[in-house]
């Protein structure tokens, strides 16, 4: 569970967190609000040019494999095979590889973005208390969900509890039992835990935090703007 695995990255492309946020938003709608692939396939290369960027090879193989797999179901069910089962089934794959693409996006921000630069970067845009804790808590919460995640099965898989990686399918009630419940605790632990230690760092106060985070425009953010335009151009080029 690497995936989501928190490593801020201060590499030759570092984009600020309102660049990030802009390119979230635009690949979310792009790949999320309309039944047409060319927007779709630019805001997924995007994304996984950045997940180059900040050397999340793992990451990024995951990803492209994913979104092959659901683009070769699409094109398997309704350009080779025939039938109204087989049509939803590439529909079903290609709205999977859309999600597929938001989720790289959103790994990305996981792994490129500290929750410092992303509290004062939305102070910048005086973004309100309201929405910067739980975004900063959620930024923090499904790393560490991921590293819970692995806990859980490392302890199972000591006790020799664990019914292997076919398992669930095996066994789905075992699974259940010995990973999905103690994971599902820790979760509840684990989003009260980020939430009370965002708030005793001050997030909720009135006065104004001070901060050593660096945030400038770079040449980069020239690069991410130049990314966004481009997937609204062909966003709405198919639109009209």
């Amino acid at each position: 569970m690497q995936l989501l695995a928190a490593s801020a990255h201060d590499g030759w492309f570092r984009l600020d967190p309102r660049t990030k946020l802009l390119l979230v938003i635009t690949v979310n709608v792009a790949a999320l609000t309309r039944v047409e692939q060319t927007a779709a396939l630019v805001s997924f290369v995007c994304a996984a040019f950045l997940l180059v960027t900040i050397g999340s090879w793992r990451a990024l193989g995951i990803q492209v494999l994913l979104f092959g797999i659901c683009r070769g179901i699409q094109v398997l069910g309704t350009q080779i095979l025939e039938g109204p089962v087989w049509q939803t089934v590439g529909a079903v794959g290609f709205f999977l590889g859309n999600f597929v693409t938001v989720l790289t996006m959103g790994v990305y921000l996981a792994r490129s973005t500290t929750p410092s630069e992303l509290i004062e970067g939305l102070r910048r845009l005086r973004t309100p208390d309201a929405i910067i804790i739980p975004l900063a808590v959620m930024l923090r919460f499904f790393p560490t969900l991921g590293e819970e995640l692995t806990a859980v099965i490392q302890a199972v898989s000591l006790r020799r509890l664990h019914p292997g990686p076919w398992g669930f399918l095996r066994e789905p009630l075992t699974t259940v039992e010995h990973i999905m419940v103690p994971f599902l605790v820790s979760a509840t632990r684990i989003g009260d835990e980020l939430a009370a230690s965002a708030l005793t760092r001050g997030l909720g106060g009135t006065r104004s935090r001070t901060t050593i985070t660096d945030l400038r425009f770079r040449i980069s953010d020239i690069v991410g703007l130049m990314m966004s335009f481009l997937i609204i151009f062909v966003f709405l080029k198919g639109v009209l």
